[in-house]
């Protein structure tokens, strides 16, 4: 969070305040959780699953030039929101909302594909590495790749299962707000964008 505001001027555009709101309310999150009492735990990861998903699919869709994948993010967050929504009322399970998180997890590394996938497919684009969004998207793939199978089985670990694997899940965020960090501290390229021309000037 301090290196958006240290370096606003160069996070202000392209979305990255969404990144900024996450980064506050995933803090949120963490206190709550561990200042209310345990009965309210299954509420707090519910609800923050939605609002963590809405956020990160939110900066993707803002970011995806072509209008396929803005409409696969569409149809499969209607799908997230329906399954979100009846395993908060249901409260299938009584610590962690396993389903809900899994399928989180697995279209957030769906999108980040579409969007790495359009950026190297992009014929004007040769140093993806430098742009800012390049390394938001880096973050999630990783975190939500390693985490992934970590959510499918949470909602049956032990206490003791839980307070082991759970390292993974910590490690991983760590490297997630690093890079987060790297983002937002990273100059805007002017030069991310070349015309062929300029770098083959015989073959024009």
């Amino acid at each position: 969070m301090v290196f958006f505001f240290l370096f606003y001027q160069r996070n202000k555009t392209e979305g990255f305040w969404v990144i900024f709101l996450y980064c506050i309310l995933s803090a949120v999150a963490d206190t709550a959780h561990h200042h209310i009492p345990k009965v309210y735990s299954f509420y707090i990861f519910s609800s923050f699953t939605i609002i963590e998903y809405t956020l990160f699919a939110l900066f993707l869709y803002l970011s995806f030039k072509g209008k396929i994948f803005k409409y696969i993010l569409l149809f499969c967050s209607v799908l997230f929101y329906v399954i979100a929504a009846f395993n908060l009322i249901a409260k299938r399970s009584e610590t962690f909302d396993s389903l809900p998180v899994s399928l989180e997890a697995s279209l957030l590394i769906l999108y980040s594909i579409f969007f790495l996938y359009e950026q190297i497919t992009d014929p004007a684009i040769f140093y993806v590495y430098y742009s800012k969004k390049f390394w938001i998207v880096i973050a999630l793939l990783i975190y939500f790749s390693s985490t992934l199978f970590l959510f499918i089985y949470a909602a049956s670990f032990t206490r003791q299962e839980h307070k082991t694997y759970w390292t993974i899940n910590s490690l991983f965020d760590i490297i997630k707000n690093l890079l987060f960090a790297v983002s937002f501290a990273m100059k805007k390229n002017k030069q991310l964008k070349h015309p062929l021309e300029d770098l083959y000037p015989d073959t024009y």
